[in-house]
């Protein structure tokens, strides 16, 4: 808990987010349309993730190309300490094109923070959606930012971990908190383990989670 409020603090001064609004698909081509907001205080966050695609890697240039104003950050958490990895969208100059300024790599179902300048603006991701496949990806002891693998809405109960008793999914409630948080807990009086909460994971939208020990998180979905 000590890392996630760290980790939230450090981007206290973002100005912008960015949240997941409608998806589409038919086959196996999808769209994810997701609005950004400016902050009315000049702050807000959102979290974001990569649920087209798993198979491949991903940059920020190759997700949001020239699509978002110049000054527009992403954050990628290094699992399971950090620090985050950068990225800036910023103007050429001298002959340069306008670009990132960091080419790092987002796999499918890990999740990220954008943070825009000002105003208003949409902007629409697509690809292939892993449709009636079986995605796999690693939780690492600790902390890290992941999404749902799938554009489709899920409670936490429906997210298909297989958790240890401790472990804890927390969602930030954009744009300033805070946090709704699930604890996977042992059953009493005859009632089985279970998360202590069931709150809602949208479309596009990533979240932390708090592991106890690495496991594999194995997801299947039939559309």
């Amino acid at each position: 808990m000590k890392k996630l409020i760290i980790a939230a603090m450090a981007l206290t001064c973002a100005t912008a987010i960015v949240s997941a609004e409608t998806v589409t698909s038919e086959n196996i081509v999808g769209y994810n349309k997701a609005i950004s907001v400016s902050g009315a205080s000049g702050s807000g966050l959102q979290l974001f993730g990569i649920q087209f695609d798993t198979a491949a890697s991903h940059t920020p240039e190759s997700v949001f190309g020239s699509s978002l104003p110049y000054g527009s950050k992403v954050y990628m958490y290094n699992a399971p300490a950090g620090p985050y990895s950068i990225a800036v969208y910023t103007q050429g100059a001298f002959g340069n094109p306008d670009g990132w300024n960091n080419a790092f790599e987002i796999g499918g179902g890990i999740g990220f923070w954008v943070e825009i300048p000002s105003g208003s603006y949409t902007n629409i991701i697509s690809g292939d959606v892993p449709v009636s496949g079986t995605v796999t990806n690693s939780i690492s002891a600790g902390l890290q930012l992941v999404t749902y693998p799938f554009p489709v809405v899920k409670t936490v109960k429906q997210l298909g971990f297989t958790p240890s008793y401790g472990d804890k999914i927390y969602k930030y409630n954009a744009p300033a908190g805070p946090y709704s948080i699930a604890i996977y807990t042992p059953g009493a009086f005859g009632n089985p383990d279970d998360w202590n909460n069931d709150f809602e994971i949208g479309v596009g939208e990533a979240f932390w989670y708090e592991a106890t020990s690495a496991f594999s998180w194995i997801v299947t979905e039939n559309f």
